[in-house]
C-alpha cells in the first residue's frame, strides 16, 4: 500500500488494523515479536516524512527534538549491557519522534481527516467485539485480575490496549461529530453503537487510569467545548449503556476497583503503597535502586535500560538520568503552553489528548508505546498547525 498508494494510505491501513496486530504480541518473526517488527518497519515506511520534518515551524521541531532527547538520551550506555534491547528502544524513540510529524504532514484536508477518524473507529471494533464475546460467553482468553475483578483483556497482554483503543474510538467519534455532518442514517447508527461498545469494553477492563481519563475528559468538555450539548449527549449515550447493562453492579465494581484507595482514605489501609494496584512497591524499589545502587554518573546520564516501573518520569530518570528527566519536564510544560495556543474552538481536544498522556505518565510508561505517541502528538500537532481542518463543515 505504501508503494502503490503513498504515505497516507499506509497510515490508514495501520490505523485501521493496529488493534488486530497487537493481538499477536506473543508471536515472533526470528528474534523480533510482531509488535517489535512493526516498530522497526514504521520508520522505514515513513522515512520520507522524517526527511521533510524541517518544513515544520522551528518551535514545533524544537519541541520534538526535546522529547526525542528525553526518550533516548541514555541509550548509548544501554548498548553496553543490553545491545539488542537498546536497538529496539532506539526504534521506539524514532517512532515517538515521527509522531510529531506524520499526521500533521499527511492529513492535508478534511477528506483525509475524515478517513483517518473512521479508520481509528474501525480499529476499535475488534477489541469491542472480543469484549462482548467474553462477557456473553464467559470465555476469558487471558486471565487477568485486579483487586478480585476479572479483567476482560481479550487477546492482549494487559488492559492497556483495550482501554486505549476504546478511548481513541470515543475521541474519533467526538471529533467527527464536531466537524462533519452525518447525513447517513447508517453512519449515525454506527457511531452510536461504536460509542456504546467502546464504553462497554473500557469498563470491562476495570482500569483506574481509564476512569480518571474519562472523568477528566468530561470535565474538559464541560469547561472548554463549544458544542457542549452534542458532545455531552454522546458521552451520556455511552455511559447509559453501562448503567442499563450492569445496574447496581456498576457502582459495586467501581467501589471494589478503588477499594485500596478508599481504605487508605478511611484509615483501614495503613500503607499507601497498596494503592494504585501496588505500584508504590514498584516505585519504592526503583527509587531505592537509583539512590543507593546507581553510580553518580548514571544518575545524571542514565544507564539506557528501560524498566517496567509503571511511571514515565521514574522510567526516564533511570534510563536517561537527571538530564533526561529535566528534558521531559521541560517538554511537558512547553507542550502545555503550545496546547493553550491552539484555537479556542478546538483546544478541548488537545487538552483531552494531553490530559490522557499526563494520567498515563503516573501509572504507565507511554514513551515506549510508539503508536500512542503517533496519535497523541500527531493530533495535537494537527490541531495546532492545521486548525482550519477542524472548522465545522456546512
Amino acid at each position: 500500500m505504501r508503494l502503490q498508494k503513498g504515505v497516507f494510505a499506509a497510515l490508514i491501513i495501520i490505523a485501521a488494523t493496529k488493534s488486530i496486530i497487537d493481538a499477536f504480541w506473543e508471536f515472533k518473526v526470528g528474534p523480533l515479536s510482531i509488535l517489535s517488527l512493526q516498530g522497526v518497519l514504521v520508520p522505514v515506511l515513513f522515512f520520507d516524512v522524517l526527511k521533510k520534518r524541517k518544513q515544520f515551524p522551528t518551535s514545533w521541531l524544537r519541541l520534538a527534538n526535546i522529547y526525542f532527547l528525553a526518550m533516548a538520551f541514555g541509550l548509548v550506555w544501554g548498548f553496553i549491557e543490553k545491545p539488542f534491547g537498546a536497538i529496539e528502544h532506539v526504534f521506539l524513540s524514532v517512532n515517538a519522534y515521527l509522531g510529531f510529524f506524520l499526521i500533521p504532514m499527511v492529513v492535508t484536508d478534511q477528506a483525509r481527516l475524515k478517513k483517518l477518524l473512521l479508520a481509528i473507529m474501525i480499529c476499535g471494533i475488534f477489541p469491542i467485539l472480543v469484549s462482548i464475546y467474553q462477557f456473553q460467553t464467559g470465555v476469558i482468553f487471558q486471565q487477568r485480575e485486579t483487586v478480585g475483578l476479572i479483567r476482560y483483556v481479550g487477546f492482549y497482554h494487559d488492559a492497556f490496549p483495550v482501554r486505549f483503543y476504546g478511548l481513541m474510538t470515543l475521541m474519533a467519534v467526538l471529533i467527527h461529530t464536531t466537524i462533519f455532518k452525518r447525513n447517513s442514517l447508517l453512519l449515525k447508527i454506527f457511531m452510536v453503537l461504536i460509542s456504546m461498545g467502546a464504553f462497554f469494553s473500557i469498563y470491562l477492563v476495570f482500569s483506574k487510569a481509564a476512569v480518571g481519563i474519562i472523568g477528566l475528559w468530561i470535565v474538559l468538555l464541560l469547561l472548554f467545548s463549544k458544542s457542549k450539548l452534542s458532545q455531552g449527549f454522546s458521552l451520556v449515550i455511552g455511559m447509559s449503556v453501562i448503567f442499563l447493562v450492569f445496574g447496581d453492579t456498576f457502582y459495586d465494581n467501581l467501589e471494589q476497583l478503588f477499594s485500596k484507595e478508599i481504605g487508605y482514605d478511611s484509615g483501614e489501609v495503613k500503607d499507601a503503597r497498596y494503592t494504585l494496584a501496588g505500584r508504590g512497591y514498584i516505585w519504592e524499589g526503583a527509587w531505592e535502586f537509583w539512590t543507593t545502587r546507581q553510580t553518580v554518573f548514571f544518575q545524571w546520564m542514565g544507564d539506557g535500560l528501560v524498566r517496567p516501573v509503571h511511571n514515565e518520569f521514574l522510567r526516564v530518570l533511570l534510563a536517561n538520568g537527571i538530564i533526561g528527566l529535566i528534558l521531559l519536564v521541560t517538554f511537558v510544560f512547553s507542550m502545555l503552553k503550545k496546547v493553550f495556543k491552539i484555537h479556542k474552538n478546538v483546544r478541548v481536544f488537545a487538552l483531552m489528548f494531553f490530559g490522557m498522556y499526563m494520567i498515563d505518565c503516573i501509572g504507565l510508561v507511554p514513551g515506549v508505546y510508539y503508536y500512542y505517541n503517533i496519535l497523541v502528538w500527531g493530533f495535537i500537532g494537527l490541531l495546532l498547525l492545521r486548525n482550519d481542518l477542524f472548522i465545522k463543515k456546512i
